[in-house]
């Protein structure tokens, strides 16, 4: 089958753009300009492992790009008895493991003692108390990232709702947004009710 002359250009514009998309994208990832740290000689390069800012592309122990997702599955995550992620388990276990800082730079926090379980109580008959772990929470977080700006330090000083929870305050400032959904009612009202 002959091609016309305006078919040839046709389909040699088509491979020049995409050879040109290609080198565009492929062109960032050759280090052009970019220092790297001097390559270790043959016999250390098994143990040698490559550092990288955020930002800069990933690496094999012997320098090479590579191309492994940085990210694990969800699917491979824990679930809790909703069939939610369970973060706090997905560290425990080992799955996951968070830095202390976006950029790495931070010195890495120092060991806190870790506040007792608090009791919250229940406004409403039928509904069981709360207990908030603070274990759980400060496997990742500081505390300051929630006392004082979002809870008083003092159990009970900060007049919790669900109404304020819903709209994003308190508990809802993480929980429906990065933590399990606060819809999961007896996640977290789940410590029966002492009657007096």
């Amino acid at each position: 089958m002959n091609s016309s002359p305006r078919q040839s250009l046709k389909i040699s514009m088509k491979h020049l753009l995409y050879s040109l998309l290609c080198v565009s994208i492929l062109l960032p990832s050759l280090s052009i300009g970019e220092e790297r740290p001097m390559e270790p000689p043959p016999d250390e390069r098994a143990e040698y492992q490559y550092k990288r800012d955020p930002g800069q592309l990933k690496r094999t122990n012997l320098g090479f790009l590579d191309p492994t997702p940085d990210v694990v599955s969800l699917s491979v995550l824990p679930r809790d008895d909703y069939g939610f992620v369970d973060w706090s388990k997905a560290i425990s276990i080992g799955i996951i493991s968070p830095r202390d800082s976006i950029t790495n730079t931070e010195a890495p926090a120092e060991p806190v003692q870790i506040p007792p379980d608090v009791l919250i109580k229940s406004k409403l008959d039928f509904m069981p108390d709360v207990i908030f772990p603070h274990s759980s929470h400060m496997m990742w977080l500081k505390c300051s990232i929630c006392h004082p700006k979002i809870f008083e330090e003092k159990a009970g000083a900060t007049p919790i709702s669900m109404i304020g929870i819903w709209k994003g305050q308190f508990c809802g400032r993480c929980h429906d947004r990065v933590a399990f959904p606060i819809r999961n009612c007896f996640r977290c009202h789940s410590a029966p009710r002492s009657r007096k």
